[in-house]
């Protein structure tokens, strides 16, 4: 029985516009403008100066709330350049002091200015500054900050919540050896304030605005020795001196990435420019979508721009996530589950080259890569202890927002967006997409406005087979796919299901669910042999060519000692040389029950050895415990009578499959 205090809960975390992780009062009276005065010490490793608000009153109050962390000291507060008094609350492990500043509100809807001096300290949490040593030139130092999820209240008294979007300036004195770039246009003046210190000696001033209101995660600062090298009328790369050409190398594609980004959403890149930052080796992410100035790792750094698709991601945030913002952290997966569906539609718009089957096998093959992730990651929370927060909106009152984050907002929200997707069909989904971005621009949003806008855009009838409460609420895997895969697991399947029509990675995470995704690439024990043949005779998994449900459903085989295991891990074996498949099919081969099976494994391999690659060949041998090497016996009649039926199977199913070509 469904506990109706629960299912209370979960619709009001759905609709939620309360962010749990800030102490701010952002929904009584909200910073419209922020004016930043920042001086950059290495030495001291510190950042101080001011920061001064335009806030206006939503409703009467008697204080304007900010959030701090880290060590960070006010010295000084005016409120309409009136010195006061800053009160502050109890401190919070997590989420910092509370500090607050006294209003007179004559009416609702006044504007104050509100004016901090303080100084960061060195547990700033956004910030990380680096020794010489720790940099790739090894001469100068370096700074960078991190602000995703909630560490902008450590760089600034700020209200720290994703829907308390904020437009903001900047002037910034750094030393002159250094370019000091931020999240924001570079600007010759300040609209709000001026500088209120004098700039010493070997030291530079810059300025910068950022029009556009953003969250306070995505305020963002790099100082340290760097170069610019164009890329296109918008886009230019800076890094490093010694790094700057390679990373302009490889991102060479940013341009086509934005046309295609452009042309997909409908709407126009509306941050003027769009340069990025290949940072400091110690950077912990891929990449961070900071307005006008995305944050790259120089892991990135392959030489081939194989790995430049990382990019298309953070192009992406610029309208999903930047533009259109979930609106408190429960509601991450609207920025990072779309993101998602839109990086795999730029990187499949550019590397399709409008082939329309190439671009459904390029998105195919990123989804059920990315099942597998997800699956992992479910595991590990529930190893844990934390499987609620693998729900897509998760219960994360009173936690740390970082502490949710994984791979669950991405790839279960971008499932869900691609299950909708299938069900509307791709012409329909794509104008809903559209309509979505011009509605949210410069809005933040909740799971609950989600749902409605997609019901009122693509039709109840549509998206009747959508479980929504299961896809926001359910901890775990893909719902439908966990579903289906626990009722034949129990020996209870439904009579019918709707498994055709599902999406790559559905089928994926069902095969996963059943078992498939088991460690060290075994399955685990789960459905018998007579079991899988009643899957197999309703879904067809056996005459498959789709290498990522076909990898999985030999490993269930195998798991189980299914006698036609034999020829078909044998034909997919040697018919592929790919490690993801190889290795964990040669190893759950030799793990299966099957009566000589590692005989089987070994005899295949040996058998196939030239065919792998060396580096692949090396790695399996190791993996079987085979000396290629070493002298082996003349050739003579199989081990086992298994071996000969599933050499003379797999021989079969070769012929088959070629003449089904």
């Amino acid at each position: 029985m469904v506990d109706p205090d629960a299912r209370s809960v979960e619709d009001a975390r759905e609709c939620s516009l309360v962010e749990t992780s800030s102490q701010s009062n952002w929904t009584s009276a909200v910073a419209k403008h922020m004016s930043l005065e920042w001086r950059v010490d290495f030495a001291a490793e510190t950042l101080s100066g001011a920061v001064t608000y335009e806030v206006a009153t939503l409703k009467q109050c008697a204080a304007f709330v900010v959030d701090t962390h880290g060590g960070l000291t006010i010295s000084k507060a005016y409120v309409d350049d009136e010195e006061v008094a800053v009160t502050l609350g109890a401190p919070h492990d997590v989420f910092g002091v509370a500090a607050s500043v006294p209003l007179q509100i004559k009416k609702v809807g006044d504007l104050h200015k509100v004016r901090f001096e303080y100084a960061t300290g060195n547990a700033c949490s956004a910030a990380q500054w680096l020794e010489p040593a720790q940099t790739a030139g090894k001469t100068r130092p370096y700074l960078f900050t991190q602000c995703q999820a909630i560490h902008a209240r450590s760089l600034v008294p700020c209200q720290d919540a994703p829907g308390a979007k904020v437009s903001w300036d900047a002037v910034v004195d750094a030393p002159a050896w250094a370019t000091a770039l931020m999240s924001g246009l570079q600007a010759n003046g300040l609209p709000l304030v001026t500088p209120s210190l004098d700039l010493p000696e070997g030291y530079n001033r810059s300025f910068f605005k950022q029009p556009v209101p953003t969250s306070t995660y995505l305020v963002a600062i790099v100082v340290a020795d760097l170069e610019r090298r164009e890329i296109s009328d918008r886009c230019a790369v800076w890094s490093e001196p010694c790094v700057v050409d390679a990373a302009r190398e490889e991102f060479s594609e940013t341009e086509q990435f934005l046309a295609a980004a452009e042309e997909i959403t409908g709407q126009p890149y509306v941050w003027g420019r769009y340069d990025f930052v290949c940072l400091a080796p110690s950077f912990p992410y891929g990449g961070m979508e900071n307005p006008c100035l995305t944050f790259v790792t120089p892991t990135l750094l392959a030489g081939d721009r194989s790995l430049a698709g990382v990019v298309a991601h953070e192009i992406a945030h610029s309208w999903t996530g930047n533009l259109v913002t979930n609106a408190t952290w429960n509601h991450f997966w609207l920025n990072e589950g779309w993101t998602r569906w839109l990086e795999r539609k730029i990187k499949a718009t550019l590397f399709g080259k409008g082939d329309a089957a190439l671009m459904k096998k390029l998105t195919d093959f990123d989804l059920a890569a990315s099942q597998a992730g997800l699956t992992g990651t479910v595991e590990h929370f529930k190893e844990i202890g934390q499987g609620p927060l693998t729900a897509l909106v998760p219960p994360v009152e009173g936690i740390d927002p970082d502490d949710a984050f994984s791979l669950v907002p991405y790839e279960k929200g971008s499932s869900l967006l691609h299950l909708i997707e299938g069900l509307a069909g791709e012409a329909k989904f794509a104008k809903f997409f559209k309509a979505y971005i011009k509605k949210y621009r410069f809005k933040t949003l909740t799971s609950a406005d989600f749902r409605a806008f997609a019901t009122a855009q693509l039709g109840e009838k549509t998206l009747k087979s959508v479980d929504w409460r299961a896809w926001f609420h359910a901890p775990g895997d893909v719902p439908r796919a966990e579903d289906l895969a626990a009722a034949w697991r129990a020996g209870a399947p439904p009579p019918a299901d709707d498994f055709a029509s599902w999406t790559n990675d559905e089928r994926v995470a069902f095969l996963d669910a059943l078992g498939a995704n088991g460690d060290d690439g075994n399955a685990e024990a789960g459905l018998d042999a007579a079991a899988l043949r009643a899957v197999d005779a309703r879904y067809g998994l056996t005459g498959t060519a789709n290498a990522e449900l076909r990898s999985r459903w030999c490993k269930l085989l195998l798991a189980a000692g299914a006698a036609t295991a034999g020829p078909l891990v044998v034909d997919f074996l040697t018919s592929q040389g790919r490690m993801k498949f190889v290795r964990p099919l040669y190893r759950a081969l030799a793990k299966s029950p099957m009566p000589g099976a590692k005989d089987l494994a070994v005899d295949t391999f040996v058998a196939h050895a030239d065919f792998y690659h060396p580096i692949c060949r090396k790695m399996v041998a190791s993996d079987l415990g085979v000396d290629l090497d070493a002298p082996r016996d003349a050739p003579g009649p199989p081990k086992t009578l298994l071996v000969a039926l599933a050499a003379a199977g797999a021989l079969l199913v070769v012929a088959a499959l070629k003449a089904r070509r």
